[in-house]
Parts: C-alpha cells; sequence; structure tokens
C-alpha cells in the first residue's frame, strides 16, 4: 500500500468506534470527568463536572490509579532488573553487566526530562477508567547543539488513537490522529514542511496542522525494508497528502 492508501484505512478504522467513543464519553463523564473530552472539544475555562452529584465515584478512580502505580513502580525502591532470557548463560562478568546496565535504564527512565512518572500516571487513570492506556517511548533530542539524547514517555488520549491485531492476537499496526501547529511540526522535522506551511511559519505559527502517525508492519507498506526491522513509523500531513518522514 501506499501510504495515502494506509491513511484511507486509518480513517476507516477510527470511523468504526464511533460507539466505542460514547462509551468511553459516559465513564469519563462520571469517573473520569477530565478525560470526557471523546465526542466533543472543550475550550478553555468550560466547567467539566457540573454535572456530578457527588465526587465519589471520581475519588475511587483516582485512588485505584494510585494503587496501580504505588503497587508495580515503587519510586522508591528498585522494582524491575534486567536479566539473560538463559538463565545457565550467566556467569558473574555477565551479571555484573546486567547490574549496571539495570542501574543505567532506572537512571534514564527517572530523568527528569523524560517525563516518565506523568505518562506512567496518566497510563494509570486511563487504565483504571478504561481498561487501557497509549503509551509511546521515544528517544529525542532538545537541542543537538547542547544536550545528547534523552527518553521521552507520553501517554496518549484515547480519543487520538487506534489499532489492529495481527494474525496472532498482537497488537499491529497503530494510528495515531496529531494535530500540531506549525512551528511544532517545524521543531520535530525540520526542513521538512510543505510549501503551504512554510509561509505560515513566520505569520502564523501557532496554526495547528492534521496530521497522522502510522506505524504499521513492513509488508504494509510499499516501500522495502530490512528483515530485521519489522516495522514502518510514517508520519502524514493529512491536509498537503504529503509524507513528512518516514
Amino acid at each position: 500500500m501506499n501510504v495515502k492508501q494506509l491513511h484511507t484505512q486509518a480513517e476507516s478504522i477510527f470511523g468504526k468506534r464511533g460507539q466505542l467513543l460514547h462509551l468511553w464519553q459516559e465513564i469519563a463523564d462520571n469517573f473520569y470527568p477530565e478525560r470526557a473530552d471523546f465526542t466533543l472539544r472543550r475550550q478553555p475555562g468550560d466547567e467539566f463536572a457540573d454535572h456530578l452529584m457527588t465526587s465519589y465515584p471520581v475519588l475511587v478512580r483516582r485512588e485505584l490509579a494510585g494503587q496501580i502505580g504505588t503497587m508495580l513502580r515503587p519510586s522508591a525502591t528498585p522494582w524491575f532488573k534486567m536479566v539473560h532470557s538463559d538463565p545457565e548463560r550467566e556467569d558473574n562478568d555477565s551479571k555484573r553487566w546486567l547490574e549496571w546496565a539495570t542501574g543505567l535504564q532506572r537512571r534514564a527512565m527517572y530523568d527528569p526530562a523524560s517525563a516518565f512518572s506523568r505518562a506512567m500516571k496518566e497510563g494509570d487513570n486511563d487504565f483504571a477508567a478504561f481498561g487501557q492506556p497509549a503509551i509511546s517511548t521515544e528517544l529525542v533530542w532538545d537541542n543537538p547543539n547542547e544536550n545528547g539524547p534523552h527518553l521521552l514517555y507520553r501517554c496518549w488520549h484515547l480519543r487520538d488513537m487506534a489499532w489492529q491485531e495481527d494474525r496472532f492476537g498482537k497488537i499491529g499496526n497503530r494510528y495515531r490522529k496529531w494535530k500540531p501547529t506549525v512551528h511544532e511540526l517545524n521543531a520535530s522535522f525540520p526542513g521538512k514542511l510543505h510549501p503551504n506551511l512554510t509561509g505560515k511559519l513566520a505569520q502564523q505559527p501557532l496554526t495547528e496542522v492534521e496530521c497522522m502517525h502510522l506505524v504499521v508492519q513492513a509488508d504494509y507498506y510499499d516501500k522495502k525494508i530490512p528483515a530485521r526491522q519489522p516495522y514502518w513509523s510514517i508520519y502524514y500531513d493529512c491536509q498537503n497528502q504529503v509524507v513528512i518522514e518516514d
């Protein structure tokens, strides 16, 4: 498939979630009003919980989400470690290296720039309310001239997400709607803006651009990919119908 066909397929999948969005909206209205914008868009300053007769359902959801994080990821103590997939192959040197790598991974995750704690808290609340979060992990550069790369964790709104299961029952293709500003899009992909957007960069930098991030299995996309890399990550400018990056 080419990108336009993939985008059409993604829009078709988004279109099939209508009833599900109404269900999530109903759940959010009662248990998670901060997230209750599945079928409507709020403006800054809108009241979003004035319809509730009691705050008890909201408090129950919040306490459940807090318990998930406390039990699974206690920040004061190590809660994960790296091990070899075959314990019989471990020796003293490999154990020492795995212990060092575990510490390195922990420091990278709890680096304030990674936003790990925030993304996990948002994910816990999504899991408590809707049974599933959508969390991404990226390696990003804030300023390539000054700082090195760091991890970035983000929890995305389920409203903007859609995915498919593959023939093995695992999550295969993933699609995310994205509306960055022209300035944000240029900062993320410098020099790759469509000419229609380049003109807005100086005069209207806060103009939103309708985009989509598609993560698809290699055999779905027309371009060839090395055998050991099973997915394509494609950023698509829906307004101008061009690929920003793949």
